[in-house]
């Protein structure tokens, strides 16, 4: 994993708002204020969903809790490996029992199950990789893979709150994936052959990569032919978590160059893969010491603003319910036990208001991005790193963000008509915003690295 970047943010309150008045002229110096532009404005559906594993043998009662947490979040889409390593524990011997308790108790709450097909277990494992564990490898045998993938996936067909199947989980790192991308592809053509036959109406995604890999992308479907073979690109996305410094919320679809995402990676997409969805199927942020819960809830701010105001991201998937416990085993470096809404004891952290906030204002089943439609004029202090986008709900409702990660500028910002302002809070309480004349929300001032939230009606 790349190195842990800290983010030192802090709890400041926005000053009042001033009363409602006429819009002031610019201040000296500052560019003129122009109105939004009718164009450049693009629809998209989008889909959210939430993320947290569980082992074959979890206890239902932890896992029905988490339902009730989803529901309360307003997202009941959840994502999670069904585990090749649990399912079939030895050659020929499957063992569903759990797993059926765990999907009928998902029907009858009403949760829609987005799982991913992963993790070797040792007596199917090829072995002689790179490091010491089965888990990662690639099959030694693929026809124990079809065998798994078909046993599973016919098993599971009564239930139609499966929506997707998903195969392996970011393959493109050895530390998840100790084989090459023909073995990748091996496996996923044949998962693909047998998802397409036993159950066609089910979404086959590519599994998750750690990064927008330009090169991944043009093998699966250039290099070994599986274009056609999967419906979705899944990125995952944690900067300010596990990446360089370099590399924040606001550029991470770039990947720290600026163009990267739209000159290079979208044109292997769409040339090479018939321009298929692109989803952030993870998206995480972790608190551990040194990190607190308003840097959590205030990155998810920005995260849900900037990868959501990319025209091609179609999905978001939140990562994860809650804390890992202390004594549990994970993957990877200890900032995979900090990245839950929750606690490990289920005690609400900062981040489960606000994106529960976020999502009663952005899951509307289609966005417009309507960034282009914004102006927005410097009227006091100075501009530092500015980001602003805007959202327009299919009931019309606007949805703004706005924030500057290193100045403190006060704004005047025209967007699309409306009658009336709420501002939230990261905790998701609502203000009411009273410096706006129908079409310029004027007075706003910013704080170094916090963002303001807006509803317009």
């Amino acid at each position: 994993m790349l190195p842990l970047v800290l983010l030192a943010l802090s709890i400041i309150v926005p000053a009042p708002d001033a009363p409602a008045q006429q819009p002031r002229g610019p201040a000296p110096g500052s560019p003129a204020f122009r109105g939004p532009s009718p164009a450049s404005a693009i629809t998209k559906r989008i889909s959210f969903a939430i993320l947290q594993d569980y082992p074959k043998g979890e206890s239902l009662k932890e896992v029905a809790g988490d339902f009730q947490i989803m529901k309360e979040l307003g997202v009941t889409t959840w994502r999670g490996s069904f585990s090749w390593i649990d399912y079939e524990p030895q050659r020929g011997r499957f063992d569903y029992a759990w797993l059926h308790r765990f999907l009928d108790l998902a029907a009858k709450e009403g949760i829609m199950l987005q799982p991913y097909l992963a993790y070797t277990p040792e007596w199917a494992a090829r072995g002689g990789g790179t490091d010491r564990v089965d888990w990662n490898d690639p099959p030694r045998h693929i026809e124990d893979w079809r065998r798994f993938v078909s046993r599973t996936v016919t098993e599971l067909k009564p239930y139609r709150n499966i929506e997707s199947y998903e195969v392996y989980n970011e393959e493109n790192v050895k530390q998840w994936w100790d084989g090459t991308a023909a073995d990748y592809n091996q496996v996923l053509r044949v998962a693909s052959e047998v998802i397409r036959k036993a159950a066609p109406l089910k979404l086959v995604i590519m599994g998750g990569m750690v990064w927008p890999d330009v090169a991944w992308v043009r093998q699966a479907c250039a290099t070994y032919g599986n274009a056609a073979r999967f419906d979705v690109i899944p990125i995952h996305a944690y900067p300010e978590t596990w990446t360089p410094q370099s590399v924040t919320v606001e550029n991470y679809l770039d990947q720290g160059r600026p163009g990267f995402f739209r000159r290079e990676f979208l044109p292997v997409v769409d040339q090479a893969c018939s321009g298929k969805p692109i989803w952030l199927n993870e998206v995480g942020y972790a608190t551990p010491p040194g990190k607190s819960e308003p840097d959590q809830a205030n990155w998810w701010a920005r995260a849900f603003a900037t990868f959501l105001a990319d025209p091609r991201v179609e999905h978001l998937g939140i990562y994860q319910i809650r804390d890992r416990k202390p004594q549990a085993k994970v993957i990877g470096e200890s900032e995979n036990y900090y990245l839950g809404l929750l606690k490990a004891d289920r005690k609400k952290k900062l981040a489960f208001h606000t994106v529960k906030r976020l999502l009663a204002l952005l899951n509307a089943g289609s966005l417009t991005v309507a960034d282009n439609q914004l102006a927005v004029e410097v009227t006091e202090g100075k501009k530092g790193e500015l980001y602003q986008h805007l959202f327009v709900r299919p009931d019309g409702r606007q949805v703004l963000f706005v924030w500057d990660k290193k100045e403190s500028p006060t704004l005047r910002i025209r967007t699309r008509p409306g009658a009336t302002v709420t501002e939230y809070s990261l905790d998701g309480t609502p203000m009411p915003f009273t410096s706006f004349d129908g079409r310029v929300l004027s007075q706003v001032r910013l704080t170094p690295g916090m963002v303001r939230i807006f509803e317009i009606r």
